[in-house]
C-alpha cells in the first residue's frame, strides 16, 4: 500500500506542474501580459521618438522664423504664394486648336 501511495503522490505532482505552468504563463500578470506590456511599450517608444523629431524640427523652423529673413521671405513665396521684390508671375494659358469643320 506504501508503494500506491508514492505513485498516487506522483502522477499527482506530475498534474499539478502543467496547470501552474498554464498560470504562469497565460494568468494574470503572467508571461504572456509581460510580453504583450512590452510590445506596447517598445511602441510608445518608438512613437515618442517620431514626436521628438518633429519637435526639434519646429524647434529649428521657429529660430528660422525668429532670426532669417531670408527664409521667412522663403516661406511667404512658397507656403503663401506672395511675390519678393522684383518678381513677376507669367501666366500662360493653354490654347485649344480649333475643330476642323464637319462636313
Amino acid at each position: 500500500m506504501k508503494n500506491f501511495e508514492g505513485w498516487k503522490r506522483k502522477y499527482i505532482f506530475l498534474a499539478v506542474i502543467p496547470v501552474i505552468g498554464a498560470f504562469a504563463v497565460f494568468g494574470d500578470k503572467g508571461l504572456w501580459d509581460v510580453y504583450k506590456l512590452r510590445k506596447e511599450r517598445d511602441g510608445i517608444l518608438k512613437y515618442n521618438q517620431t514626436i521628438e523629431a518633429e519637435n526639434k524640427a519646429l524647434e529649428e523652423k521657429i529660430t528660422l522664423l525668429n532670426t532669417d529673413k531670408r527664409y521667412i521671405g522663403y516661406i511667404a513665396r512658397t507656403e503663401l504664394g506672395k511675390l519678393g521684390r522684383n518678381e513677376v508671375v507669367y501666366k500662360i494659358e493653354d490654347q485649344k486648336p480649333e475643330k476642323p469643320p464637319v462636313n
